[in-house]
């Protein structure tokens, strides 16, 4: 009877001070530090912004000049590192969500070896989810509609598939689909992820127009694609300008050109650790630009220009 009145003490104990249970347990693991939670009130992509709202417009073509060593402000200087010891495991939420697609599970690739030398780690970051309010177009007399999750993560995947065979380096930041904007969990993920190579963030997104309510249709003369990224930062400008020239060059679409805020930037652009955009491609409640966001053809063609914009600063950097 003491015996195992001794035991019982023992097991309480270990649990009280993570110790684990009586089997063999795993190393104690160190949590991230928590990041500062996104204000709901706050606009988190282009689809967000009220007329009001300051926003500065910048030329694609505008050169960027960065010297060697020359310090950027690539992010919030309030935001926590996480930890870099080899044996932690972020504490990372998980999302409330259905059955994870099994397709799209793995988040990351070994790609297959091509003799491409990799030069970044891509963080490729699908906005929005299942759940997210809103972020759909307006009903087709036909019953069809547009949804802005679907969009954003086939965007991704066609980006994926061709990064795979080209041998670049990518972590696909939110392969979950039913889940909702999950904001500091995408900024978690990225910022926890190991890499021996510097990362760069892009989250690709559609946009929408102000318009009466979310069953009308905005103004046709609201459409185009535009990119942003953190203010004042310009190694995010430079890869801006790099994804918004191949995203004109590929599609044809009206050049909304270079976006950012100076005050309250978004979540995902101030909050990840690295150089980071958010590429909004296209109006999804215009009534005509939509219909070819719904085209294979197009998609493939942004998803193509993403690609391109990738390729050339694999080759050639940001400074």
């Amino acid at each position: 009877m003491l015996t195992k009145f001794f035991q019982a003490i023992g097991s309480f104990f270990r649990a009280l001070f993570g110790g684990g249970s009586d089997k063999t347990s795993t190393p104690t693991r160190k949590p991230v530090t928590n990041l500062e939670p996104a204000d709901p009130m706050q606009p988190q992509d282009g689809s967000e912004i009220k007329p009001d709202t300051i926003v500065v417009i910048a030329s694609e073509t505008e050169p960027v000049h960065i010297e060697p060593g020359e310090q950027d402000i690539e992010f919030d200087p309030d935001t926590p590192e996480p930890p870099v010891e080899e044996d932690v495991e972020p504490a990372i939420p998980e999302p409330e969500m259905g059955e994870r697609e099994k397709a799209e599970e793995e988040s990351e690739t070994e790609p297959t070896p091509t003799g491409h030398e990799q030069r970044f780690l891509w963080c490729l970051d699908n906005g929005h989810g299942k759940q997210t309010k809103g972020k759909r177009s307006p009903v087709f007399d036909d019953d069809k509609q547009f949804f802005e999750y679907e969009f954003n993560r086939d965007i991704v995947k066609r980006i994926i598939e061709q990064l795979e065979e080209k041998g670049v380096a990518y972590f696909n930041v939110v392969p979950e689909v039913d889940i909702d904007n999950f904001l500091e969990g995408r900024v978690n993920r990225a910022n926890s992820k190991k890499s021996t190579l510097p990362k760069i963030f892009v989250s690709v997104h559609a946009n929408a127009a102000p318009a009466r309510s979310s069953k009308d249709w905005a103004a046709d003369s609201i459409r185009g694609i535009e990119t942003w990224y953190y203010h004042n930062s310009k190694k995010g400008q430079k890869v801006a300008s790099v994804f918004q020239k191949h995203l004109i060059e590929e599609t044809g679409f009206k050049n909304r050109h270079l976006k950012s805020r100076p005050n309250s930037q978004f979540y995902v652009l101030r909050k990840t650790r690295m150089t980071a955009v958010l590429t909004e491609n296209g109006f999804y409640n215009n009534k005509l630009e939509v219909l070819e966001l719904m085209k294979d053809e197009v998609r493939q063609q942004i998803a193509d220009a993403h690609v391109k914009a990738i390729m050339e600063i694999e080759e050639n950097g940001i400074v």
